[in-house]
């Protein structure tokens, strides 16, 4: 299972999602959070995704606006569901994503003229 945490500071929430490859070569996934916009993202995304939703943005479900329109375009959620299903894919190390523990982005020069 290919398991990540998205923790949204400016916004105070915080997503746990989880993909799952399953028999058919499909994924299953699941979206624990406690922001309403993300819990339509996920009604919208849906629990099965494809292995084309995760690895080619054109026709990808995960990234498609009208999925996505309940979030704000500066969520992670997207990025995180393609994290968590590319790690469960074998397509980024596990061992790696240990060491590392995350991936974020930093706000600098918040107020430089």
């Amino acid at each position: 299972m290919g398991t990540v945490l998205v923790d949204m500071k400016f916004c105070d929430k915080k997503h746990k999602i989880k993909v799952t490859a399953k028999e058919d070569g499909n994924l299953n996934v699941h979206i624990a959070t406690n922001c309403d916009h993300v819990k339509d993202y996920y009604k919208n995304l849906g629990d099965t995704l494809s292995i084309g939703d995760v690895t080619d943005r054109n026709g990808s479900r995960v990234f498609d606006p009208e999925v996505c329109f309940p979030c704000t375009i500066t969520c992670l959620v997207p990025s995180g569901v393609v994290s968590a299903a590319w790690l469960e894919l074998g397509m980024l190390s596990k061992s790696r994503a240990e060491q590392i523990g995350s991936n974020c982005i930093v706000f600098t020069g918040v107020g430089d003229d």
